[in-house]
């Protein structure tokens, strides 16, 4: 497990490791984002499958699915790095395999971490709060009265007009 400083919703991380393939030693920090938006896994998935190849990506081999998994990933959670991440092409794609599969286990495991410290926090803000209403420190809203629904207010179906979209 990596040791994580978190700001906000970013995490940033110390990362080491010796290439299995070139024998090369990487140091640096990396900072990652620990919440991504729908948009940035679409970003990630669309990359993930231009990777793998538009003509049948079914065939794609177990690696380069894992590649183009993590590559893709990685594209949309760093938001900084160290030099020996960049690369003109795909930052992270010329790095040995066992280091690229590292720094994404990281980067997950940031946002795993960041969501469990969340979780944390919810849940004694609920027990906080559990506690002051059972005290009467806060005391609960009443219920709402169901709503009373004015009939007039309601336009009938056949009273709306018909728009012709077709008129310029």
């Amino acid at each position: 497990m990596s040791d994580f400083r978190f700001e906000g919703s970013k995490a940033f991380f110390d990362y080491s490791g010796i290439g299995d393939r070139t024998n090369t030693t990487l140091m640096g920090e990396f900072c990652v984002k620990c919440v991504m938006s729908p948009i940035d896994y679409l970003k990630a998935d669309r990359l993930y499958r231009e990777l793998i190849g538009p003509t049948n990506p079914h065939l794609a081999s177990q690696d380069a699915k894992n590649y183009a998994f993590a590559l893709s990933q990685l594209k949309q959670r760093v938001i900084e790095s160290p030099d020996f991440f960049k690369n003109k092409e795909i930052d992270g794609g010329h790095l040995d395999s066992n280091i690229l599969i590292e720094i994404i286990n990281s980067a997950i495991e940031a946002e795993e971490e960041y969501k469990n410290i969340q979780d944390d926090k919810t849940k004694k803000i609920q027990e906080m709060l559990a506690k002051r209403i059972r005290s009467k420190e806060i005391i609960p809203e009443p219920e709402a009265e169901e709503a009373i629904i004015d009939e007039e207010a309601i336009i009938d179906e056949e009273e709306i007009p018909e728009i012709d979209l077709e008129e310029e």
